[in-house]
């Protein structure tokens, strides 16, 4: 610290200071760092020059870019839980400098959307899925089925029932998978095959007694949807967690985890049984089987590697259990080789679902290594597929009451302190409205606590909060929309988050486009 207070006092006359915050660079460095590459930023000496010379690389960029106005193939769609413009911007910085840019942002289209439901300001993850799969918006907490249908009902009619994209996919003979890093009967996952008045009625004993009792109740669990659905029965792979949903109470799964339903099933073996009617059909629940799957003989694929959710990223890292859990990124590759067997293209959901956990525990670290791991799959799937004919279309469900703030200086540890307040005692950079490390952001007296002796940057570390709640908020702000492939250019603008699966449709002609073909701008079709 004294030796950065004296460096900033002779900042420009002191060729020790020059080097410490600026180092000179290589030619070869500076144009790593031109090309965002660089976690160490620019010298003095090129400032003008390095910003200019980007920026009119970008102009150029997008004067000589060409809108691809082909049929998409494939579609592939990637949702980041609770990926906020805010974690975008802070998970730079994690993985090294404010110049980094995650493999998303490198997409040539990016547009934003409005994430309310029908009935609430601020969304969850399921009336959001309505809209991003469905295109449809509906009532919190509500899947598959239009706002006539409140969240207790036990009963609806066919013409409340919605249907994904994932089903439009199927009609037109495509292949389709799902991926998460939730159990694969949470909001998001759900939202591609499920028609449920609530999100939580995953399981047969999660379902309100009163729809349980009543005689004329249409009512089913997420996870027997999962099995018995018509779209659901159509998909190639589902990959993620929650094992729990399917087994019974009186049940134990490979690791010893309990299941939780009343019923006395089984519906992991139903789902082998179901599925081997019809062809090879094959159930992991780690890794190693997950890497041994023979893809070319095998028709449909479950993995299911948690009892609950999938385990944090850093926390398989720190745990060294590499070798038993699969990362986003291991079974995004394996869904997209299932998948690529299909001539006739296919559809893809991956979300990275643990984004949004992490924030609702205050843990911002977390969170940002799953956005990263995020930015890993998409990568991946890019390198895996063919602009030309593959869509890959990445946002979120909503936003956090997530904060980067302060005054920080470049190349500020993003977990740690950026400055003081009024009353002299240390902030973070990155903080959150409300949550439950509230109760520990505060002293006896209501002042705030002196952090200036924690430890910061671990990996479970609560970042300091506002208002005390049991589990954080998500926030009502727009999410951003990142596009790359054909008909990309679509999701440019401000729009509602109902339009993104009819602009993917549109670009694969299938669904309500699937008598008709697209329109080249400035030609007349033919």
């Amino acid at each position: 610290m004294k030796i950065e207070i004296f460096c900033l006092i002779l900042f420009f006359s002191n060729s020790f200071c020059e080097f410490r915050f600026h180092p000179r660079k290589t030619k070869e460095e500076i144009e790593t760092q031109r090309n965002g590459l660089d976690p160490l930023g620019i010298t003095l000496d090129d400032f003008s020059e390095i910003w200019i010379k980007r920026s009119q690389d970008y102009i150029n960029d997008r004067l000589n870019y060409q809108n691809n106005n082909g049929k998409a193939k494939n579609v592939i769609f990637f949702l980041g839980d609770g990926l906020s413009l805010t974690t975008t911007a802070a998970t730079r910085m994690y993985l090294g400098g404010e110049e980094v840019e995650l493999s998303y942002e490198r997409f040539p289209h990016l547009g934003f959307v409005k994430t309310y439901c029908v009935d609430r300001q601020v969304a969850d993850s399921a009336c959001t899925a309505n809209a991003f799969l469905h295109g449809v918006k509906n009532n919190y907490q509500s899947l598959g089925l239009t706002a006539n249908v409140s969240r207790t009902a036990c009963t609806f009619t066919d013409e409340d029932i919605t249907y994904s994209i994932a089903k439009w996919a199927q009609d037109a003979g495509k292949a389709t998978g799902v991926v998460t890093t939730t159990r694969i009967t949470h909001a998001t996952p759900a939202g591609a095959y499920a028609h449920s008045p609530h999100r939580s009625w995953e399981n047969n004993a999660a379902i309100s007694s009163t729809c349980r009792n009543d005689p004329n109740s249409r009512v089913t669990d997420i996870a027997h949807q999962l099995v018995y659905n018509e779209e659901a029965q159509k998909f190639k792979v589902i990959l993620g967690c929650g094992r729990r949903e399917f087994l019974n109470t009186t049940e134990r799964d490979e690791e010893n985890g309990a299941g939780r339903r009343t019923d006395g099933r089984n519906l992991i073996n139903e789902w082998l049984e179901e599925r081997n009617k019809v062809g090879n059909a094959q159930y992991v629940w780690h890794k190693q089987q997950l890497d041994e799957v023979d893809v070319q003989s095998t028709d449909y694929l479950l993995g299911l590697f948690e009892n609950d959710h999938c385990m944090y990223r850093n926390d398989i890292r720190d745990r060294n259990l590499l070798r038993q859990e699969p990362l986003l990124t291991d079974m995004t590759r394996i869904a997209l080789q299932m998948l690529q067997k299909d001539e006739n293209g296919f559809f893809l959901l991956v979300e990275a679902g643990r984004i949004d956990h992490a924030h609702h525990s205050n843990r911002a670290p977390q969170s940002m290594d799953e956005t990263a791991e995020f930015a890993r799959a998409i990568e991946l799937a890019r390198s895996l597929t063919s602009s030309e004919d593959t869509l890959i279309v990445v946002s979120s469900d909503h936003s956090h009451v997530f904060t980067y703030a302060g005054y920080p200086v470049r190349r500020n540890d993003i977990n740690h302190i950026a400055g003081r307040g009024s009353d002299r005692r240390p902030y973070e950079t990155l903080s959150y409205s409300n949550g439950p490390s509230a109760t520990n952001s505060f002293d006896s007296d209501g002042y705030r606590r002196d952090i200036s002796n924690d430890i910061f940057g671990t990996s479970r570390r609560a970042h300091q909060s506002l208002v005390p709640l049991s589990s954080e908020t998500h926030a009502g702000e727009d999410v951003a929309v990142y596009a790359d492939g054909p008909w990309a250019q679509l999701f440019q603008g401000s729009y509602e988050q109902s339009v993104i699966p009819l602009a993917m449709a549109y670009s694969a002609h299938i669904g309500p486009y699937a008598d008709s073909s697209p329109i080249n701008p400035g030609k007349e079709e033919k």
